[in-house]
């Protein structure tokens, strides 16, 4: 159990992270001035007409029926008339201001975020669940931004009813506000007990909502290998293991929000029970007439309905707080340098790695100590089992990871001193898992050049050997590839992957895997743990006799006939 001073720490702290919070939120807020002081104003001059009914009331009683001065009804009445129709067209208009500035809010931080994420180096993302992400893009940015909207609104009308309730209830009758007030100490003691202990039972919920998703984002993506290995009573039990965490955590929060509530009207209905009991001995005792009495009886709900609007909203701030907490975390991750030059000149394509060194967290080196240079115009394959480097190559010269030893350069330049967008757009890329977006054929090859013509469309995927199953099609470049290219098979992605990187038409073209020919007379080099253990042509290594002849002797590469080597 904790200590009770590390306890009170741990909670100062947290309110005060908490508090820094809220105003960073408010700094998209005040993007929107004209729609905030207009809410506000419909939100003041609607409230200050609450006061209408309890005083029309009361004159009504003391004068119209007490005092039998009947001319005064009609008067009255359309008085009160007046005021309920201005206060509920100002709700009404002020609802639509509302709703404008929530989704306003909502888009640019939801924006905000996605963009950062985007600029987020790959490291990050290797620790972190696609559910997750979409989670906190989806659900925690919306219950953020309903918190502070939401908690301006009503928040603001709850605080001024009660302001201009409580002056006209004090104008009224001083000793029946205090016996009114009796039960404001037990309203307040109640919420701060709620707001202190409940920001880890919100924190709790919102991260199993969070695993639920990852699980259902994995198993959705993975659908086919859960069906061919027969996972799916097993898959359906791990989801239901996900989901009964979600739900056991929101019934944690419901059960304590079960007793809260009801047990806060409790206190605001004693109030009101209090105020009736000394109110008719006033009466009695002629102290008081029946008009004012009546009057401030309905002050008095007017005065605990805001009080119950606020406990309400006390929930809603610790589900937003821990919202919040998740969205701030993400844009509190450090993106990936944006700084940098540009190439000097036209990129020619030639490549220089320098003593690289390189691992990915574990004990185990991914490279050691690489060296090679590759001269424009020059085709250059890398062989070597799965797991010897050969991807780690190209994640480093696209700074997809950056170097911890060593260096390399482009046309002599550091890519150190490159700006990532600058270098990044002079090398097209195929990767090892040939990704296509859910979209048509189209959309995918115009990645590579947007706004390209379907001629131009076409004749890289002739390039690239695709041509041939697209004119097949019955839709041609207009056919959904389905997500991740479903759609297709392995070799028709790979060959889309391929005339999209040459549509680029970049200086430097990598192909992660090997998916066409390559011209054996160029230089070879051969990786082995991350180490380049032989160099040569083709015919060179083979007469060699090492690690790429025995490679070739396995059939993994083509051998042609060769004259013996002369000793």
């Amino acid at each position: 159990m904790a200590e009770p001073g590390r306890l009170w720490n741990y909670q100062v702290y947290g309110q005060g992270y908490w508090m820094k919070t809220i105003w960073r939120v408010f700094a998209y807020l005040k993007r929107y001035p004209v729609l905030g002081i207009s809410m506000l104003a419909c939100a003041i001059t609607s409230t200050s007409m609450i006061v209408v009914a309890p005083v029309v009331t009361r004159k009504i009683i003391n004068e119209v029926i007490n005092g039998h001065d009947r001319e005064l009804l009609l008067p009255l009445l359309l008085v009160g008339a007046v005021a309920f129709i201005l206060q509920n067209g100002l709700n009404s208009l002020r609802l639509l201001i509302n709703n404008t500035f929530e989704q306003k809010v909502i888009f640019d931080l939801r924006s905000d975020l996605y963009s950062h994420i985007q600029l987020l180096p790959l490291r990050w993302f290797d620790n972190r669940a696609t559910g997750d992400l979409m989670t906190r893009i989806l659900e925690d940015v919306t219950a953020v931004e309903r918190v502070l909207i939401d908690g301006i609104d009503q928040g603001t009308i709850a605080v001024l009813q009660i302001v201009i309730v409580l002056v006209v209830m004090f104008c009224l009758s001083v000793k029946l506000t205090l016996v009114g007030l009796a039960a404001v100490p037990f309203l307040a003691g109640g919420a701060l007990w709620y707001t202190l202990t409940a920001h880890r039972r919100y924190r709790t919920q919102r991260r199993a909502a969070s695993d639920m998703n990852s699980l259902l984002h994995d198993n959705l993506s993975g659908i086919r290998q859960i069906k061919s290995f027969v996972r799916e009573r097993e898959e359906h039990s791990r989801f239901n293991t996900a989901s009964d965490a979600l739900r056991h955590s929101t019934l944690v929060v419901m059960k304590v929000w079960a007793i809260y509530s009801p047990s806060m009207y409790l206190f605001g209905s004693l109030g009101v029970l209090l105020v009736v009991a000394v109110g008719t001995h006033a009466i009695l005792a002629g102290a008081m007439n029946l008009g004012d009495l009546t009057a401030f009886l309905i002050l008095s709900g007017f005065l605990y309905e805001p009080v119950g609007k606020l406990h309400q909203l006390n929930q809603l701030l610790q589900a937003g707080r821990a919202a919040a907490e998740r969205v701030f975390e993400i844009i509190d991750e450090p993106v990936e340098s944006q700084h940098g030059c540009e190439f000097k000149g036209e990129v020619r394509g030639e490549i220089e790695f320098r003593n690289v060194s390189f691992s990915y967290g574990s004990e185990l080196p991914a490279l050691s100590n690489v060296s090679f240079h590759v001269r424009p115009g020059e085709t250059i394959a890398l062989v070597g089992k799965t797991g010897a480097g050969k991807s780690t190559l190209i994640n480093l010269l696209t700074r997809f990871y950056q170097l911890e030893q060593g260096d390399i350069l482009i046309d002599r330049q550091s890519i150190r001193d490159i700006n990532v967008r600058e270098l990044r757009e002079k090398i097209g890329m195929v990767t090892q898992e040939s990704f296509l977006f859910n979209g048509t054929i189209r959309e995918n090859l115009q990645i590579g050049k947007p706004g390209a013509g379907d001629e131009e469309l076409m004749e890289a995927a002739e390039t690239a050997n695709a041509r041939s199953f697209i004119d097949l099609l019955r839709n041609g470049l207009s056919s959904a590839v389905g997500e991740r290219g479903v759609k297709l098979s392995v070799g028709e992605k790979q060959r889309l992957s391929i005339a999209r990187a040459l549509l680029k038409d970049p200086p430097i073209l990598v192909l992660d895997e090997a998916t066409a020919s390559v011209d054996t007379a160029t230089e070879r080099l051969i990786l082995d743990r991350g180490r380049i253990i032989e160099r040569g042509t083709h015919e060179q290594l083979l007469m060699l006799g090492g690690k790429y002849a025995r490679l070739c002797e396995q059939s993994l590469l083509e051998i042609p006939e060769v004259e013996p080597a002369t000793v």
